[in-house]
């Protein structure tokens, strides 16, 4: 495992490197596990010409050093900022430090004046090197998407008319709990026109004998994340649903197909968009995927403007869908492995789901 964090970090280096800075600072929880194994919080580390710092503070201690690998803890007693100075007035040719884009904006302009140094915000230092995950990172997500497919199965063997958004959400949640894993984003569970909204809050609304459900949801396993979405009917579905379904199916269908190395990922956004063009319903306006990993959003992008192209390693999701206002939505999600010579599907089999309408 230790060879896993430093090659990590000799990537990050060499990215700094290049952008003709001397040292990086991390602050995101995810940059800072990524980079050191430590899954606390309120900690930066900063990576220097020598030696990789994880600054924290005395709550953490005991945890840093049970999870760190090649790092140095620094347990702070001052400010954050006192504790990077510090690090920094030991490297004197330490002049330009690259940091990420989100770093608050009043920490950095400390670090500038009390410090004598120039921060440089540069997106792509560590995000690139994240968007390609290593064989651990791939394992991770393979048991996040593992428990996500059985915490499914077991929230629909509790469904029942009367439940609300709300209460099937927490429920899925509690199936992650049970199968001792977290939760990589707040569960989106939808009833019947509730599931046009892409991003529909859960709410009091109560299931119905005749309804439609969709269910965005994922479990994540040492912090890292699945991402999956399904949709079903409920007792019945109607002419329209299941042409909507249909579409929707062949449009994954046919990005999934696109997914190989050395494409660009706009042509697989692409087909899908055509795919639902052409069943006569409106294009969805969301991305068709994204990847993730620590985090539930991270580069790279299936977008119609997405200048990235599919490369082993590159973990994403395929997820087209329509939205008919005051009716339903339907969405289907699956999460993709890019290999070397195509990809593999994580989140089912290679055949599509088929519309499934569950009895009550």
């Amino acid at each position: 495992m230790k060879e896993l964090f430093q090659q990590r970090i000799k990537s990050v280096r060499k990215n700094i490197y290049e952008q003709k800075c001397q040292a990086g600072i991390f602050t995101s929880w995810a940059n800072v596990n990524y980079l050191t194994g430590f899954r606390g919080d309120d900690s930066w580390v900063m990576v220097t010409p020598r030696q990789v710092f994880l600054l924290t503070d005395s709550r953490y201690t005991e945890q840093a050093e049970g999870e760190c690998f090649g790092c140095k803890i620094i347990s702070r007693k001052g400010s954050m900022i006192e504790a990077a100075g510090r690090i920094i007035k030991k490297y004197k040719t330490v002049k330009n430090i690259a940091v990420q884009r989100d770093m608050p904006y009043g920490a950095s302009q400390d670090i500038e004046e009390k410090f004598g140094v120039q921060l440089h915000p540069i997106e792509g230092v560590i995000s690139s090197v994240r968007a390609i995950k290593d064989k651990a990172e791939i394992a991770n997500i393979r048991k996040a998407v593992k428990i996500s497919g059985s915490v499914l199965q077991a929230a629909l063997a509790e469904l029942k008319p009367g439940i609300t958004e709300s209460e099937f959400a927490g429920l899925i949640e509690y199936e992650m709990r049970r199968h001792s894993a977290g939760r990589a984003f707040t569960t989106i569970a939808c009833f019947g026109a509730g599931g046009s909204e892409p991003h529909h809050i859960p709410g009091k609304r109560k299931l119905r004998k005749n309804d439609y459900i969709l269910i965005d949801y994922g479990a994540s396993w040492q912090g890292y994340c699945s991402d999956i979405t399904r949709s079903f009917a409920v007792g019945r579905a109607g002419r329209e649903y299941r042409k909507a379904y249909e579409a929707v199916k062949q449009a994954q269908k046919a990005a999934i197909d696109m997914i190989a190395p050395g494409v660009r990922m706009s042509e697989a956004d692409k087909a899908a968009r055509k795919a639902i063009k052409d069943s006569g319903f409106d294009v969805y306006g969301h991305g068709t995927g994204h990847g993730f990993g620590l985090d539930i959003h991270e580069q790279p992008r299936l977008s119609g403007k997405s200048p990235d192209v599919f490369a082993p390693g590159h973990v994403v999701t395929v997820e087209p869908g329509i939205y008919l206002p005051g009716k339903f939505g339907i969405r289907l999600e699956d999460d993709i492995l890019v290999t070397e010579k195509g990809r593999e599907i994580l989140s089912r089999g290679e055949k599509s789901p088929e519309m499934e309408i569950i009895k009550l």
